[in-house]
């Protein structure tokens, strides 16, 4: 993998740590990158996916809704995906 694609990232072990001393019931809220920024959204779903760092588009793990398997490439990062409520 290559280590410039994941600059600037947070891993699930650096995200434990951030939250370990958050309160359980405060709300995980998924902020947007869109054009104003301004967009955010509840957390709805966290899967394992591919990730595609050069597109910013990504591929489940396993099959996907047609049938296909991803095979993944070099580039291709192995992520969990933090999904938002509102997917306008």
């Amino acid at each position: 993998m290559d280590p410039m694609l994941t600059l600037e990232t947070i891993t699930v072990a650096g995200l434990r740590d951030i939250l370990a001393n958050m309160p359980d019931e405060a709300v995980v809220v998924v902020a947007r990158d869109g054009a104003g920024g301004d967009d955010c959204s509840p957390l709805a779903d966290v899967e394992e996916a591919w990730y595609f760092p050069l597109t910013g588009e990504s591929a489940p793990i396993g099959r996907d809704s047609d049938g296909n398997v991803h095979e993944p490439g070099s580039r291709d990062l192995y992520a969990v995906m933090l999904r938002p409520a509102d997917r306008r």
